[in-house]
């Protein structure tokens, strides 16, 4: 879709809604004071209810809350709501996955959609890296755990996150505040809004931030800063009360970042360490000989000369909310257009070794969405129908490449430095014969003696006559030279969800959304590899010499399927011939598929009085599948000589369902000073989507059992005046339930054991928080407050796992101590993010090629000052 075409649809939305006459958001938010005595109100259902009266698990941040603990964007969240996980791994932009009790969905592709719907003010953000802008100022964060297919939809499997944003108000108001970090990332912010009532019935709103923050990785090399970030975003708003009963809602926003991330660090030395050393002449990567060895606490990384992770996002959105009261039917439509962008490089052998790297990967996905629901009153039902229409634009073009020394590095793994007794490529002076040659003549081999002399003559100069027997080298710059895909995907829906009252106490919700999706595949893949073609030419000259002998009787066997099918042979191939640049996929691709699901929810609620309500449920969540738009994706072996073997049925993955199964009790206590929660549950998830990384390349097979079971426990409390404490606690069990292997041809560390926990999935979280407003003057005030989550251990890599990689229990805490006048015109705030400086791991991997393991440092302690004038 074009830039023309997507302002079209910006243009016609606003047209057909002002034609339609109205819509707004129900959204309301506490005020003031975040005590527990004002009543807090979410929409969870589609409705306005106080939250201790839904009957589903919903945790609501305010906005000073989130303010206090420092939340700048999504992923912070993490911070203050204990069952929700969030962080970015290789990129920002396509590394970011958020997970509910442990469930979501491995991404670094944008084939794969989130488990975790995201939605700000309503509308459906495509991707959670399409989400990672700064947030305005906020109402709330709700998060929905488990399931909420019917009325959120399509891929809210695990659950949801709505923000919604304060909005435009009819009366005058401004704030600025400038923030300063005293650390060496010396991080610097500026905020500023302004409301603007018009008229009695028109306002306007303006919001901006503009944030920058220095590295804090040292490439040891370079001595330049990884992870630095520099970012701004705006948005304008326009409430216009049309008629006492209609209300309509306008947002503009934009924002753009320009980032170096993600730097990586080394935990692990394995054996392809050496050889980097080798390559880069000891150059700061291995331990031992007096080379100083990568310190990760002080998070240390060596980056290859000329190679970087610079990355951009553009984004632009508008949306309209309309919401008219037509007399005892509210009419609700939220649509919305947005367009966004990344662009990265990534040096991803994550070494300084010129081995591989990405040029300019540039993804786009534009978004056309539209939602219309209706929900009134007759009798004891509370009714809302509803439908929901997207189309979905993914265009991406990657470019993995091969760097300098690429061939030569396979070379030595394979070659053991040329002391070993064959190598691929013709490196060791005509001392150490091919791979090939030396299989086929090895006396103990299963050739020699099984093969007739003619016969083996002819193998060995069917292999002679491919560049005398060795692999023709890879020159810098091979590799993808433009992997050009796009993805459109149609999704329609339409949707009920009803509230009967069977008595005063006890209410029946039935909710029931069927969605029917299509999605269309295009690609063109342009890759170049001389060693890849000359790897085929050797399969292509044996094939037939080989096929009537002990190895591989009866079968037109080449040398290179038969080396792929030893213990050894396999590394070795995918050394040489790996299949993120495997020419074979090159070409024309296309591919469609259709889904027509039911997903849905049943509940029973029942209030014990005014102050308790038990409940139990059902639900049914719907993820839909896609392809994956990874060239690697195909059925390719390096062996591989014809692509008529290769569909693109190869890249689709199936659907994935959820059945879960919860229980709660909601309370309120003294006088409605406190409030404690409780939440049972036990979630069945069928065809898990699993795309993960195992050292080669990105492998996605759905999983078909995976079980997360466990119990939340919520508590808040305004004991006094100006006191609030929050806490929460997770038990959670996430575990495979299937047991499936990944690559056939290296089993052990590809294959994902029943039992096994999931990644990112601690079995224990705890967070809590404590803020404390104390008069200190007649006219002037003081704020304390602190957070802290703690996580115990869990693991951060599926498939080549190593423990070395694993997370220890570690606990973070924010804190911020401020003063003001009681009116709130000024504040000075010290704040500090991670005050103990906690070290843990963001992710885990085996690095393209290497059986190392390196790791994403967290962000180290930061701390500073910020100064806000409002009126």
């Amino acid at each position: 879709m074009s830039k023309k075409s997507n302002w079209g649809r910006i243009l016609l939305s606003g047209a057909s809604l002002a034609a339609m006459g109205a819509l707004a958001s129900p959204a309301l938010a506490q005020d003031g004071d975040d005590t527990v005595t004002d009543e807090i109100v979410v929409t969870a259902t589609g409705r306005a209810a106080a939250i201790q009266d839904v009957p589903l698990a919903v945790t609501a941040v305010s906005g000073e809350q989130l303010e206090n603990s420092g939340v700048q964007d999504l992923r912070d969240v993490t911070q203050v709501a204990p069952s929700l996980q969030m962080g970015t791994g290789q990129s920002n932009s396509s590394g970011t996955i958020a997970r509910i009790r442990g469930i979501g969905t491995g991404s670094d592709n944008p084939g794969f959609e989130g488990a975790v719907g995201i939605f700000i003010d309503g509308v459906y953000r495509a991707r959670a890296g399409a989400a990672l802008a700064d947030l305005p100022e906020l109402e709330r964060v709700e998060v929905l755990r488990g399931p909420q297919g019917t009325l959120f939809g399509r891929n809210t499997s695990a659950g949801a996150i709505s923000v919604i944003s304060a909005g435009p108000r009819f009366e005058p108001g401004m704030y600025i505040q400038g923030d300063y970090g005293f650390d060496d990332l010396e991080e610097t912010g500026l905020e500023a809004g302004v409301n603007m009532p018009v008229t009695d019935s028109l306002a306007f709103r303006l919001d901006g931030v503009v944030r920058d923050r220095g590295g804090y990785i040292t490439d040891i090399a370079g001595g330049e800063d990884v992870n630095s970030s520099s970012r701004w975003s705006a948005r304008g708003q326009a409430l216009w009360d049309i008629t006492p009963n209609a209300s309509l809602r306008l947002i503009l926003d934009g924002a753009q970042s320009d980032s170096v991330c993600c730097g990586a660090t080394l935990v692990n030395y394995g054996t392809t360490s050496a050889l980097i050393s080798i390559l880069t002449g000891g150059g700061g990567v291995t331990p031992g000989g007096g080379v100083p060895v990568l310190d990760a606490e002080a998070r240390q990384m060596s980056v290859t000369p000329g190679r970087g992770y610079g990355e951009t996002t553009d984004e632009i959105g508008f949306s309209a909310q309309l919401d008219w009261d037509l007399g005892g039917v509210n009419l609700t439509s939220i649509s919305a257009v947005r367009d966004w962008k990344a662009v990265r490089d990534q040096d991803i052998d994550f070494t300084s070794a010129d081995i591989a790297y990405r040029d300019g990967l540039e993804v786009g996905i534009e978004n056309f969405t539209q939602e219309i629901r209706l929900q009134g009153e007759v009798g004891r039902l509370n009714w809302l129908v509803g439908a929901f229409y997207a189309d979905e634009s993914i265009d991406q073009t990657d470019t993995i490449r091969q760097g300098s020394q690429a061939s030569l590095f396979s070379n030595l793994a394979v070659s053991s430095a040329c002391s070993g007794s064959f190598e691929l490529f013709n490196y060791c002076g005509g001392g150490v014969p091919s791979i090939f040659q030396a299989v086929l003549n090895n006396p103990a081999g299963p050739f020699v003696g099984t093969m007739t002399g003619p016969e083996l003559l002819a193998a060995n100069l069917a292999i002679l006559g491919v560049n005398g027997g060795s692999l023709v080298p890879a020159p810098a710059g091979t590799g993808q030279q433009a992997d050009v895909w796009n993805v459109q995907t149609q999704s329609i829906s339409v949707f009920t969800h009803n509230e009967i009252s069977l008595s005063d106490n006890l209410i029946l919700t039935l909710g029931l959304r069927y969605s029917d999706e299509t999605k269309d595949l295009d690609a063109n893949l342009n890759a170049v590899n001389p060693a890849c073609a000359s790897l085929q030419q050797m399969e292509l000259a044996t094939i037939g010499l080989l096929g009537n002998n002990a190895a591989a009787p009866g079968f037109p066997l080449g040398i290179v399927r038969f080396i792929e099918g030893t213990s050894d042979g396999a590394t070795a191939m995918a050394l040489a011939c790996n299949p993120a640049v495997n020419p074979i996929a090159n070409g024309n691709w296309s591919g469609s598929r259709e889904e027509n699901e039911f997903s849905g929810t049943a509940s029973l609620a029942y209030h014990l009085n005014d102050d308790v309500m038990i409940y139990g449920g059902y639900s049914r969540g719907y993820k839909a599948g896609g392809f994956n738009i990874d060239r690697s994706g195909f059925s390719i072996r390096p062996s591989t000589v014809s692509n008529l073997s290769l569909n693109t049925d190869q890249l689709a993955f199936d659907p994935e369902f959820t059945d879960s199964y919860e229980i709660g009790l909601k309370t309120t206590l003294f006088g409605g000073s406190t409030t404690f929660n409780l939440t049972g549950f036990y979630e069945q998830i069928h065809d898990y989507q699993s795309n993960n990384f195992n050292g080669f390349n990105f492998i996605t097979r759905n999983v078909p059992e995976v079980i997360s079971q466990g119990v939340e426990l919520e508590f808040a409390t305004n004991p006094m005046e100006g006191l609030n404490i929050n806490a929460g606690v997770i038990w959670n069990d996430a575990y495979y339930d299937s047991t499936v292997v990944f690559n056939a041809l290296d089993p052990v560390p590809n294959t994902i054991t029943s039992g096994d926990p999931l990644s990112f999935a601690p079995e224990w979280v705890v967070t809590g928080a404590i803020a404390y407003r104390v008069p200190l003057s007649a006219n002037l005030g003081a704020l304390f407050y602190l957070d802290g989550r703690w996580n115990s251990e869990y693991r951060t890599l599926t498939l080549n796992r190593s423990a070395v990689t694993d997370n220890d229990s570690f606990a973070i805490f924010n804190g911020r101590i401020g003063i003001g006048p009681q009116n709130e015109r000024w504040s000075v705030e010290l704040f500090g993010r991670n005050l103990t400086d906690e070290f843990y791991f963001v992710g885990g991997f085996a690095p393209p090629l290497q059986n190392s393991r390196v790791i994403f440092p967290n962000e180290p302690r930061t701390y500073g000052v910020s100064v806000r004038l409002q009126y």
